[in-house]
């Protein structure tokens, strides 16, 4: 039987990695990590009712520090301490879901430190995804709403000072 984090995460999803099976990696996670598990997914139950109670699909949550690596995740992601989760293949599109997000974020309705519409692509909704990151330690949250994009093969992260538009 699942263990639920929280009504509608379980830790199996937040701790699932493909690529953590493939390589044998052990993602289990700590004591610490499996609290700040908890405070992802109560952060999601709210982004969930923003979006109309539809299902999330968490891509990528907890990826302790091989997996992390493997993966080509940032030395310091606050995936590996179990903050942050990845979402995508949402009901109405990953960009429209982040659109819908972030007025939120910018009042400070949820504990966001950092959103990032990851990648999206103008025309093609389910291009990409959102990652949503809690503060450090407990710390007050930025509310920062930032993009990743490709620039010379390498990825690179700027504010997104208008979320509403791609270009």
């Amino acid at each position: 039987m699942a263990e639920y984090l929280t009504d509608n995460f379980s830790l199996q999803e937040m701790i699932r990695s493909s690529y953590a099976t493939r390589m044998g990696l052990d993602n289990t996670p700590t004591r610490k990590q499996k609290q700040n598990l908890v405070e992802v997914c109560e952060v999601l139950e709210g982004v969930r009712e923003m979006l109309g109670g539809r299902s999330l699909f968490v891509s990528s949550g907890l990826r302790k520090g091989k997996v992390n690596d493997g993966q080509g995740g940032a030395r310091n992601s606050v995936h590996k301490l179990g903050l942050a989760a990845d979402l995508d293949n949402l009901p109405d599109g990953n960009y429209e879901a982040f659109l819908q997000i972030v007025p939120h974020v910018s009042r400070g309705d949820l504990p966001i430190d950092q959103i990032i519409g990851e990648f999206f692509i103008e025309g093609e909704p389910r291009a990409g995804w959102i990652h949503i990151g809690l503060a450090r330690g407990g710390g007050k949250p930025r509310n920062q709403i930032l993009r990743a994009s490709r620039v010379g093969g390498r990825t690179r992260y700027s504010v997104w000072a208008e979320p509403w538009a791609l270009a």
